[in-house]
């Protein structure tokens, strides 16, 4: 027969054996019994005793449990201060999200802020731990082309400024972080307008000068030709000692009528005193 002694060692020793292998799955021990757990959306309304398991009662209406636990009571659901990503039920809690320019200000995004943060810059987030899971995020705005540089939004990529006095030209307006510096191009434009109206001008009259040149030139040949070719077509008449042949004014044909009237008669005085003489 087993001794008293050896009986106690193998009862205790099966009692804590039992304790050792601890309690079933979705268990947990309670006044040294294995009570069950209440499942999601449940929270434990009595617990288990020797003669029953633990009683279960279904979350209130804005609480809810969304995983196997021994809480008498259900976790209140998050409150959103602008908009619901998801809605809250007995087994998940709320989700919650920002309306558009406006940030999260912690990590499950219950309160809002502005985002003040413009083109051109970029926001850098801190996060501060404030008890548990919860995280509270601060916000600070910052460049996103730091230097002499601005940001190109169609390009999306930094770009740096146009330095107008490398180019000899004074600076209208001085570049920023979205906008690059702008030139006095005009004064450059209109100083190249001037210079090409002084070249074509200058051109105007070289070619005008040498169309008049070529113009007199040709025209003097042309009219040193003409006189060339008359000379050698048309011959001088020669001189006739005729005087029928000279066109003479009225006076001069008047003069010669009377000259020639005076030679006739002489002649005819010269006649007739020959007669005389012969008689």
């Amino acid at each position: 027969m087993v001794s008293l002694k050896c009986w106690l060692i193998i009862h205790v020793s099966s009692i804590w054996m039992a304790f050792a292998r601890g309690c079933g799955e979705q268990q947990t021990r309670i006044n040294g019994w294995c009570c069950d757990l209440c499942p999601p959306g449940k929270y434990v309304k009595e617990f288990c005793t020797e003669h029953r398991q633990t009683i279960c009662s279904p979350c209130e209406n804005g609480s809810f449990s969304d995983h196997y636990s021994v809480f008498d009571s259900c976790k209140e659901c998050q409150s959103c201060q602008q908009e619901y990503a998801e809605k809250c039920t007995p087994t998940s809690n709320a989700r919650c999200s920002c309306d558009s320019g406006f940030l999260c200000s912690n990590n499950v995004c219950s309160a809002c802020e502005e985002n003040k943060c413009t083109t051109g810059e970029k926001l850098k987030r801190t996060e501060t731990p404030i008890g548990g899971e919860l995280l509270n995020y601060s916000y600070q705005c910052e460049l996103v082309c730091p230097g002499p540089a601005y940001f190109d939004v169609k390009a999306n990529h930094c770009k740096p400024w146009t330095q107008c006095s490398a180019f000899g030209l004074a600076e209208l307006f001085p570049g920023n972080k979205t906008h690059n510096s702008v030139c006095d191009v005009q004064a450059l434009t209109h100083g190249r307008d001037r210079e090409t109206a002084h070249v074509i001008l200058g051109i105007s009259f070289a070619v005008f000068s040498l169309a008049f040149l070529v113009s007199f030139f040709l025209s003097f040949t042309c009219v040193k030709n003409l006189r060339k070719h008359k000379a050698n077509h048309y011959p001088m008449l020669a001189v006739s000692t005729n005087n029928t042949d000279y066109h003479l004014s009225k006076e001069e044909s008047g003069l010669q009528l009377i000259i020639q009237d005076e030679s006739k008669d002489n002649n005819n005085i010269e006649l007739h005193l020959g007669r005389d003489t012969t008689l």
